[in-house]
Protein backbone atom coordinates (compact mmCIF):
# COMPACT_ATOMS: atom_id res chain seq x y z
CA UNK A 1 0.00 0.00 0.00
CA UNK A 2 1.24 3.07 -0.88
CA UNK A 3 1.05 7.23 0.32
CA UNK A 4 0.64 9.68 -1.86
CA UNK A 5 1.25 13.49 -0.29
CA UNK A 6 -0.08 15.95 -2.44
CA UNK A 7 2.14 18.89 -2.71
CA UNK A 8 2.48 19.87 -6.25
CA UNK A 9 -0.04 23.00 -5.65
CA UNK A 10 0.88 27.25 -6.01
CA UNK A 11 0.53 28.04 -2.00
CA UNK A 12 -0.43 31.87 -3.96
CA UNK A 13 -2.85 32.17 -0.79
CA UNK A 14 0.10 31.21 1.83
CA UNK A 15 2.33 32.89 -0.19
CA UNK A 16 4.98 30.31 -0.52
CA UNK A 17 5.57 26.56 -0.95
CA UNK A 18 3.39 25.28 2.01
CA UNK A 19 5.48 21.67 1.86
CA UNK A 20 8.56 23.59 3.06
CA UNK A 21 6.76 25.96 5.77
CA UNK A 22 7.87 25.16 9.09
CA UNK A 23 6.07 23.97 12.48
CA UNK A 24 8.11 22.84 15.57
CA UNK A 25 11.42 22.11 14.02
CA UNK A 26 9.93 20.39 10.65
CA UNK A 27 8.78 21.18 7.21
CA UNK A 28 5.10 20.34 6.62
CA UNK A 29 5.88 17.31 4.28
CA UNK A 30 8.16 15.96 6.80
CA UNK A 31 5.41 16.28 9.33
CA UNK A 32 3.06 14.10 7.24
CA UNK A 33 5.96 11.39 6.06
CA UNK A 34 6.75 10.85 10.08
CA UNK A 35 3.11 10.14 10.82
CA UNK A 36 2.88 7.86 7.46
CA UNK A 37 6.05 5.77 9.11
CA UNK A 38 4.58 5.48 12.61
CA UNK A 39 1.33 3.82 11.38
CA UNK A 40 3.47 0.79 9.66
CA UNK A 41 1.07 0.36 6.83
CA UNK A 42 2.66 1.73 3.95
CA UNK A 43 5.34 0.39 2.00
CA UNK A 44 6.23 3.32 0.29
CA UNK A 45 5.19 7.51 0.68
CA UNK A 46 5.67 9.41 -2.29
CA UNK A 47 5.46 13.12 -2.41
CA UNK A 48 3.15 14.53 -5.92
CA UNK A 49 4.76 17.56 -7.08
CA UNK A 50 5.50 20.12 -10.02
CA UNK A 51 8.55 20.11 -11.67
CA UNK A 52 9.63 23.80 -9.89
CA UNK A 53 9.77 22.04 -6.32
CA UNK A 54 10.77 18.27 -6.92
CA UNK A 55 14.53 18.67 -6.16
CA UNK A 56 13.65 20.38 -2.63
CA UNK A 57 12.14 17.16 -1.51
CA UNK A 58 14.55 15.78 1.06
CA UNK A 59 15.06 11.77 1.59
CA UNK A 60 11.19 10.28 -0.28
CA UNK A 61 10.69 9.76 -3.87
CA UNK A 62 8.99 12.69 -5.48
CA UNK A 63 6.68 11.80 -8.51
CA UNK A 64 6.14 15.36 -11.21
CA UNK A 65 2.52 15.60 -12.41
CA UNK A 66 2.11 14.64 -16.21
CA UNK A 67 2.87 17.75 -18.63
CA UNK A 68 -0.65 17.46 -20.20
CA UNK A 69 -2.30 17.23 -16.95
CA UNK A 70 -0.01 19.80 -14.56
CA UNK A 71 -2.26 22.92 -14.15
CA UNK A 72 -5.17 20.59 -13.41
CA UNK A 73 -5.26 20.34 -9.33
CA UNK A 74 -4.92 17.21 -6.73
CA UNK A 75 -6.49 14.85 -9.42
CA UNK A 76 -3.40 15.47 -11.84
CA UNK A 77 -1.01 14.29 -9.00
CA UNK A 78 -3.18 11.26 -7.64
CA UNK A 79 -3.34 10.32 -11.54
CA UNK A 80 0.57 10.78 -12.31
CA UNK A 81 1.41 8.54 -9.19
CA UNK A 82 -1.26 5.61 -9.36
CA UNK A 83 -0.49 5.30 -13.21
CA UNK A 84 2.74 4.26 -12.36
CA UNK A 85 1.30 1.20 -10.06
CA UNK A 86 -0.61 -0.91 -11.00
CA UNK A 87 -0.02 -3.81 -7.91
CA UNK A 88 -0.77 -1.77 -5.56
CA UNK A 89 -3.64 -2.85 -3.48
CA UNK A 90 -4.55 0.72 -2.14
CA UNK A 91 -3.29 4.37 -2.43
CA UNK A 92 -3.66 6.84 0.83
CA UNK A 93 -3.79 10.61 -0.29
CA UNK A 94 -3.09 13.35 2.30
CA UNK A 95 -2.52 17.16 1.29
CA UNK A 96 0.55 18.35 2.53
CA UNK A 97 -1.31 21.31 3.61
CA UNK A 98 -2.65 19.25 6.43
CA UNK A 99 0.41 18.85 8.98
CA UNK A 100 -1.80 18.37 12.29
CA UNK A 101 -3.07 14.81 10.86
CA UNK A 102 -2.13 11.65 13.57
CA UNK A 103 -1.49 8.47 13.41
CA UNK A 104 -4.95 7.83 15.41
CA UNK A 105 -6.39 9.76 12.35
CA UNK A 106 -4.91 7.67 9.36
CA UNK A 107 -4.85 4.35 10.92
CA UNK A 108 -9.07 4.68 12.21
CA UNK A 109 -9.42 5.54 8.36
CA UNK A 110 -7.29 2.44 7.27
CA UNK A 111 -9.54 0.42 9.90
CA UNK A 112 -12.44 1.73 8.44
CA UNK A 113 -11.96 0.90 4.65
CA UNK A 114 -10.69 -2.82 5.28
CA UNK A 115 -14.21 -3.23 7.32
CA UNK A 116 -16.30 -1.65 4.10
CA UNK A 117 -14.33 -2.67 1.06
CA UNK A 118 -15.07 -5.87 0.60
CA UNK A 119 -18.82 -5.68 1.59
CA UNK A 120 -19.58 -2.10 0.83
CA UNK A 121 -17.41 -2.76 -2.87
CA UNK A 122 -15.56 0.78 -1.93
CA UNK A 123 -13.34 2.23 -4.29
CA UNK A 124 -12.81 5.63 -2.09
CA UNK A 125 -12.78 5.59 2.09
CA UNK A 126 -12.64 9.24 3.19
CA UNK A 127 -12.48 11.84 5.97
CA UNK A 128 -15.94 14.03 5.83
CA UNK A 129 -16.85 17.27 8.13
CA UNK A 130 -20.28 18.41 8.64
CA UNK A 131 -21.63 16.12 5.86
CA UNK A 132 -18.43 17.14 3.39
CA UNK A 133 -16.29 15.11 2.22
CA UNK A 134 -12.62 15.42 2.34
CA UNK A 135 -11.35 13.96 -0.84
CA UNK A 136 -7.45 14.89 0.06
CA UNK A 137 -7.53 12.67 3.22
CA UNK A 138 -9.03 9.15 1.60
CA UNK A 139 -7.99 5.80 0.56
CA UNK A 140 -8.33 5.65 -3.16
CA UNK A 141 -8.48 1.93 -4.99
CA UNK A 142 -6.82 1.50 -8.55
CA UNK A 143 -10.25 1.14 -9.80
CA UNK A 144 -10.64 4.72 -9.67
CA UNK A 145 -7.66 5.07 -12.11
CA UNK A 146 -10.31 5.28 -15.11
CA UNK A 147 -12.39 7.42 -13.69
CA UNK A 148 -9.77 9.91 -12.66
CA UNK A 149 -8.21 9.74 -16.35
CA UNK A 150 -11.59 10.42 -18.04
CA UNK A 151 -11.91 13.70 -15.59
CA UNK A 152 -8.77 14.97 -16.55
CA UNK A 153 -9.81 14.62 -19.87
CA UNK A 154 -12.76 16.59 -19.35
CA UNK A 155 -13.22 20.26 -18.40
CA UNK A 156 -14.24 19.34 -15.32
CA UNK A 157 -11.09 18.39 -12.80
CA UNK A 158 -13.04 18.16 -9.36
CA UNK A 159 -12.21 15.37 -7.28
CA UNK A 160 -16.25 15.27 -6.42
CA UNK A 161 -16.27 14.65 -10.31
CA UNK A 162 -14.70 11.39 -9.36
CA UNK A 163 -16.22 10.30 -5.99
CA UNK A 164 -19.64 11.11 -7.17
CA UNK A 165 -18.83 8.45 -9.99
CA UNK A 166 -17.13 5.68 -7.74
CA UNK A 167 -18.49 3.51 -4.69
CA UNK A 168 -16.92 5.62 -1.58
CA UNK A 169 -18.21 6.28 1.91
CA UNK A 170 -17.15 8.60 4.35
CA UNK A 171 -15.91 8.90 8.05
CA UNK A 172 -16.78 11.61 10.48
CA UNK A 173 -13.43 13.77 11.58
CA UNK A 174 -14.82 13.97 15.13
CA UNK A 175 -15.16 10.01 15.51
CA UNK A 176 -11.51 10.19 15.56
CA UNK A 177 -10.17 9.98 19.03
CA UNK A 178 -7.27 12.40 18.57
CA UNK A 179 -6.20 16.05 18.51
CA UNK A 180 -9.34 18.59 17.41
CA UNK A 181 -8.11 20.47 14.41
CA UNK A 182 -6.47 17.45 13.15
CA UNK A 183 -7.69 17.69 9.29
CA UNK A 184 -8.16 21.18 9.06
CA UNK A 185 -5.67 22.92 6.18
CA UNK A 186 -3.28 25.58 6.72
CA UNK A 187 -4.34 28.13 3.37
CA UNK A 188 -2.86 31.29 5.27
CA UNK A 189 -0.24 32.47 7.36
CA UNK A 190 -2.53 33.42 9.59
CA UNK A 191 -3.22 29.67 10.08
CA UNK A 192 -0.01 28.94 10.56
CA UNK A 193 0.60 32.14 13.21
CA UNK A 194 -2.65 30.57 15.00
CA UNK A 195 -1.39 26.70 15.18
CA UNK A 196 1.72 27.74 16.33
CA UNK A 197 0.42 29.59 18.94
CA UNK A 198 -1.97 26.67 20.40
CA UNK A 199 1.21 24.26 20.56
CA UNK A 200 3.16 26.35 22.74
Amino acid sequence: MKAIILAGGRSERFGSPKAFAMLNGKMFYQHIIDVLKATNVFNEIIISSNAELADQFKDVKVVVDDEEHQTKGPLAGIYSVMKQDFEAELFFVVSVDTPLITEKAVSTLYQFMVEHVIEDQLDIAGYEEDGYPIPTIAFYSPACLPVIARALESDDYSMKHVYDQVSSDWLDVHQVDTQPNWYENINYQEDLAKVRNQSL
